[in-house]
């Protein structure tokens, strides 16, 4: 094909995950307004249209919806939605125009339905399902419209993580119709990544992490030539193309010098990554210390994001070292607030415009929800909505607006009570 490089089905040592233990369950709704974690105001500006921030060493330019309202007024909260799911780990559109899609991590993909959960995909005897292993994340090819495919990332019962192409007909997934598109060998059960996502440039998008263990115990965070601790981009959907095929702009898309699938690398476990215009934020778990959330324009590649030289912006392996050759996060905590980063999206719904172009995120332990963007910096919203039992993941609603997934069977979605 055209600016393609065909490939085989490689399988290479990889690895993520993300911490799947209890929190603690919801508080009362306070009134106050929800402080926040900088200097900066929580005012969304009225005049300026954009401004610009620095992710390490590149630079992006963040849109940022003009309003009237202002952040202190307005006053957040969660309402449960649709429960009775079974360990769910994501939700989606369904771009068909049906109710959401659930992914439960044990194998299956149910409707949110409100009630009957209908169930659309069930490969349970093929997923194990064990601490961070399972049935993991879900993705809708760009031209779905005319081919209909969609993508899973499991873990298969032998322990390797499984990029998956099937069918969809008629609402439900044609299990006849499943085809193994990458498999990628774990060397330990956990930090297995899960999250896959087309961007922008069409391409399909793959977070794996380091292999798991801790400490980067394999040696891949530096390493270009394992699918370990990276950003993946590969071609998928392609007529004449068995698996995959390389973009050709993938900067080792030649096979030299790096594995061809490698975008970018120094990632522990991007458990949650998600797209807004030409930017990927990437939600990096964290070791010991640090959680943080980097973000970065899709097309600036070979990007190094650190691990495990760095954990966040500060050094990991000694006191001192050299941070010039890595991308350093725009938002990072200590584990006295959380333990385990859960990405989610920047807000581009209807129904709440005062916080369009608001990223919101939350973690696992804690519960906690806040908001980024460089002109409000960090907003802690937990005061008002109060905390989230075991998040595992935001979704983008076919109504555009955003929900909250709970490990313990529940959706959430944001609303505004004005």
């Amino acid at each position: 094909m055209s600016g393609l490089l065909r490939v085989a089905v490689l399988s290479m040592s990889l690895g993520v995950g993300v911490v799947l233990s209890a929190c603690s369950g919801n508080a009362p709704a306070p009134t106050s307004a929800p402080p926040i974690l900088s200097t900066t105001s929580s005012l969304v500006s009225t005049t300026t249209p954009s401004v610009t921030s620095t992710a390490g060493r590149t630079t992006t330019t963040v849109a940022v919806t003009t309003t009237t309202v202002s952040l202190e007024d307005l006053v957040l909260s969660l309402a449960e939605v649709d429960s009775g799911f079974s360990a769910p780990v994501f939700l989606t559109a369904d771009p068909a125009g049906g109710p959401d899609l659930v992914v439960e991590q044990a194998g299956r993909i149910v409707r949110s339905d409100g009630g009957d959960h209908e169930v659309v995909l069930d490969i349970r005897d093929d997923v194990r399902f064990d601490g961070e292993q399972g049935l993991l994340g879900l993705a809708f090819h760009p031209r779905f419209s005319e081919n209909s495919l969609a993508y899973v990332n499991y873990v298969d019962n032998s322990g390797t993580t499984v990029i998956e192409e099937l069918t969809i007909v008629d609402g439900v997934f044609d299990v006849a119709s499943r085809r193994r598109i990458l498999t990628i060998d774990q060397p330990a059960p956990n930090h297995n990544g899960g999250m896959i996502a087309f961007g922008p440039d069409g391409y399909l998008w793959i977070g794996m992490g380091d292999g798991g263990g801790a400490n980067d115990e394999f040696g891949n965070g530096q390493r270009v030539d394992t699918l370990l601790s990276a950003m993946l981009r590969i071609a998928v959907g392609i007529e004449g193309v068995d698996t995959y095929a390389i973009p050709a702009n993938n900067p080792y898309a030649d096979g030299v010098g790096g594995a061809p699938e490698v975008w970018a690398i120094g990632l522990r476990n991007p458990w949650r990554f998600s797209f807004d215009g030409q930017d990927v934020w990437i939600a990096d778990v964290g070791q010991d210390e640090i959680e943080e959330i980097n973000v970065v324009p899709v097309d600036v590649r070979a990007l190094n994001f650190g691990w495990a030289v760095m954990e966040g912006s500060s050094c990991f392996r000694s006191a001192t070292c050299d941070r010039t050759p890595y991308v350093e996060p725009v938002v990072e905590y200590d584990h006295g607030q959380g333990c385990s980063i859960t990405g989610g999206y920047v807000y581009r719904g209807d129904a709440i415009p005062e916080i369009q172009g608001l990223y919101f995120y939350s973690d696992f332990c804690s519960g906690f929800l806040r908001s980024y963007s460089a002109a409000t910096a960090d907003i802690d919203w937990t005061p008002l909505t109060g905390t989230i039992p075991a998040v595992s993941s935001f979704g983008a609603g076919g109504d555009g607006e955003l929900y909250v997934v709970s490990l313990s069977g529940s959706i959430f979605k944001l609303e505004a009570r004005r």
